[in-house]
């Protein structure tokens, strides 16, 4: 351990101090001498402390006595930043400016910026839920369709059973259209002088890699979960940090921001399914089944898709509203639709695990917990950022197994924020300092090649933890769309490996404990080779066989830049390298970042960047549907075990159908009138409708709650408010029925309003 080390963990002037006491002999100096004060006064008036250039050895007592400083004046002052490139002078920190410097330090505020919402289009005719879910948002937890006990229903049966891709005409769905594409978004951009547009599906992405690099690696937290995962990791999925890349398509000085889909050519069937069960969720049967092949003809009219609208910095922003409930603090929310565990493991031959079933709350296999705790390490990142791009109030998420829906969450976005950041505060800072870094990023890289298409390779997996690599090439996409076809259809490493690696014997630990922490199937999503679920498939023979260079396009008309990106924090005039948790609204957090270009050869950085591309095809490659069994990782056989067992509990019931229907949330809105205030009874009304108010914990089947004139309420059950006549027998069974068919004529007109939406 060098002095150096010693000094630049501590950050701070004591330990320079005690550093420069240290003589070669391993002893001390005497304090108070002339030579030391002098020497202290030097280090405390220098910006920060000096870095020493000699190494002497320093015994155990040095340490013990640089240990002892007062940890207040060790907190007092503000250290120098000089790890990365071995830098020996203090750090200097400017302000954002453009066009920026290489190598030199600037600073992000996130309140700098601010992030305004524009508005809406067509609020009105974003949908809500149907089938009786919309009571969902207001109660915290999982609500399973079916309860797993009784066997009732808790929502309508008609959602249990899922259509399948074959039998839906996604043909009269509403079309995605990109940003590049969207003429609205563009001219709004151009009347307001903006310089890129973009949506949560194209931006997420990249915006979650760039918090990566600010969050110094800061994994979610998982405390809440069960003691069955006590032992599983907490950090985000391989999934979540593979390279991001994205295209800039240029056009009249206005750049759009789309999705790079160069490999990701065909839709995965949970991608297919979810516009399906989005329609599913928001519409009613009669409704749904008019979108069912043998029905679609009597849809006449496709409607507008439905966005909101945001701006920030050279930023115009759009997010699709999937669904909305006026008494939701900001109205909308976001439709998910999760695939189980077995499906996402196996999504190429999820014919053969789509018997995987969701039966209990917790544990580790076949739990809702299970899909929850996925879900925070792969999904939920991408989450927030979309609901905050969206103005959204957070998401509703319907769990499936692309044959039977098992049931459904809301979880809010202070929900999220608890979990990825710690607190509210924390987050919106973060999201504002990753939209301000991706702005000056784009910026200076549009300066590269300026009115041309560009993609933008983000990479922060191969780096260190405070680290991100960034690629930017031309686009040319006929050349690219010639390389494409001739790619394999089945995969760049099965197609080109001559010969297969048997796979390696399973250990005792794997074959005894295949649910370990070690074997479980997202550890392998956490980095290569960190667990052996590594797929056998996509390994070695990337290097045996295959020769990026001949397989991988790469536009080498023009030059391929290379970037490094590099950052630390500051958080209240401390800075720091370790993850950051603001306390409160206050506290300031500041981003400190600088851009190194890479100094190589074209030829090294273009054989760096075509492996970087073979990354990216190959990165979610797993088994054939003709691997044979032997071949399979442990966790894959275990899951298709379960889904062959499983298989029947698909198959649509038989007999008699239980629903709850006393879970329905049905409420009448109630006004007070002249006769009845003098007995504190109040008298149904009809204009709202049945769902349109949150149901209490005293609306229950056949009674209602009153108000006395001292303010106190009672429990009375219809008719007891009658007046008694002369025999003691209660009267105005007359107008008892009245109010009762008033009831049932609101509840009747309440369906169709329920239906349209």
């Amino acid at each position: 351990m060098s002095i150096r080390l010693l000094t630049h963990r501590q950050y701070s002037a004591p330990w320079a101090r005690i550093c420069r006491r240290i003589t070669t002999s391993a002893s001390l100096r005497r304090p108070g001498t002339t030579e030391e004060n002098e020497s202290s006064s030097k280090i405390d008036s220098a910006e920060g402390p000096e870095v020493v250039e000699s190494s002497p050895v320093y015994s155990k007592d040095a340490i013990d006595a640089a240990q002892s400083v007062d940890e207040g004046a060790r907190k007092g002052r503000v250290g120098a930043r000089s790890e990365f490139v071995n830098e020996r002078e203090p750090v200097v920190v400017h302000d954002m400016t453009h066009p920026i410097q290489m190598s030199k330090w600037y600073r992000v505020i996130p309140e700098s910026v601010d992030f305004a919402q524009v508005g809406s289009s067509h609020i009105p005719r974003v949908p809500k839920l149907g089938h009786g879910l919309e009571r969902v948002l207001f109660s915290p937890g999982v609500h399973c369709l079916q309860d797993p006990h009784s066997g009732v229903y808790n929502f309508d049966p008609y959602i249990r059973n899922i259509t399948q891709p074959a039998d839906f005409d996604y043909d009269k769905l509403t079309p995605y259209i990109t940003s590049s594409k969207d003429n609205t978004l563009m001219g709004y951009a151009r009347r307001h002088k903006k310089k890129f547009v973009g949506s949560t599906s194209s931006m997420t992405h990249v915006l979650s890699h760039l918090y990566f690099v600010i969050s110094a690696g800061k994994n979610p937290d998982i405390s809440s979960m069960s003691m069955a995962f006590a032992d599983m990791p907490s950090r985000f999925t391989r999934g979540m940090r593979y390279p991001a890349s994205i295209a800039l398509r240029y056009h009249n000085g206005v750049y759009g921001i789309d999705a790079d889909k160069s490999f990701d050519v065909q839709d995965s069937i949970l991608s297919i399914l979810g516009k399906s069960l989005e329609k599913l969720l928001s519409s009613t049967p009669r409704e749904f089944d008019m979108y069912k092949k043998e029905n679609s003809w009597k849809v006449k009219d496709i409607p507008e898709e439905n966005y909101h609208y945001a701006e920030f910095d050279d930023f115009v922003l759009r997010s699709q509203l999937d669904c909305r409930d006026d008494r939701l603090p900001r109205k909308t929310f976001d439709l998910k639709t999760r695939g189980s565990l077995a499906i996402r493991m196996d999504l190429q031959n999820y014919e053969l695990s789509k018997g995987y079933q969701i039966v209990s709350m917790k544990g580790r296999l076949q739990s809702f917990e299970r899909e929850y705790y996925d879900m925070i390490r792969s999904a939920f990142l991408k989450y927030n950022f979309q609901t905050r791009i969206g103005n959204m109030d957070g998401i509703f998420v319907a769990y499936h197994n692309t044959a039977r829906m098992f049931g459904f969450q809301y979880i809010p976005r202070k929900e999220m924020d608890r979990v990825l950041f710690g607190n509210e505060y924390t987050g919106d800072k973060a999201f504002k300092a990753v939209l301000i870094l991706l702005s000056k990023l784009l910026r200076t890289v549009t300066d590269l090649y300026p009115e041309k298409d560009i993609r933008v390779t983000f990479d922060s997996a191969s780096s260190e933890r405070q680290q991100m690599d960034i690629w930017v090439e031309v686009l040319n996409d006929e050349a690219e769309a010639v390389a494409m076809q001739q790619y394999p259809e089945n995969g760049f490493v099965r197609a080109k490996s001559p010969a297969k690696k048997s796979p390696p014997k399973a250990s005792a630990s794997t074959t005894t404990d295949p649910f370990a922490a070690a074997t479980d199937p997202l550890a392998s999503n956490d980095a290569p080779g960190e667990s052996p679920e590594e797929d056998i498939l996509a390994d070695d023979p990337i290097d045996d066989y295959i020769d990026p260079a001949d397989e991988i396009y790469v536009n080498t008309e023009q030059p391929i830049f290379k970037y490094t990106m590099q950052t630390f924090s500051t958080l209240n005039n401390q800075d720091t390298d370790e993850p950051v948790t603001v306390k409160k609204k206050e506290d300031q957090w500041h981003i400190n970042w600088k851009l190194t270009k890479s100094r190589k050869s074209q030829d090294d950085i273009v054989s760096q960047y075509r492996r970087l591309r073979l990354r990216q095809a190959t990165y979610f490659e797993r088994a054939s549907p003709d691997t044979p069994d032997e071949e399979l990782s442990p966790m894959i056989k275990i899951l298709r075990r379960i889904s062959r067992q499983n298989l029947w509990r698909n198959k649509p019931p038989t007999g008699k159908v239980v629903v709850n229907r006393s879970r329905l949330p049905i409420h009448i809105v109630a006004k007070p009138t002249a006769d009845a205030s003098s007995r504190g009874t109040v008298e149904p009304t009809t204009s709202q409708s049945a769902s349109e108010v949150a149901p209490t914990a005293s609306d229950r089947p056949g009674k209602r709650m009153n108000r006395t004139k001292s303010g106190k309420s009672t429990t009375k059950r219809p008719g007891d408010h009658r007046k008694k006549g002369p025999q003691g027998h209660k009267t105005g069974g007359h107008a008892q029925r009245q109010a009762s068919d008033v009831l049932k004529s609101a509840h009747a007109r309440s369906k169709p309003e329920q239906d349209n939406k």
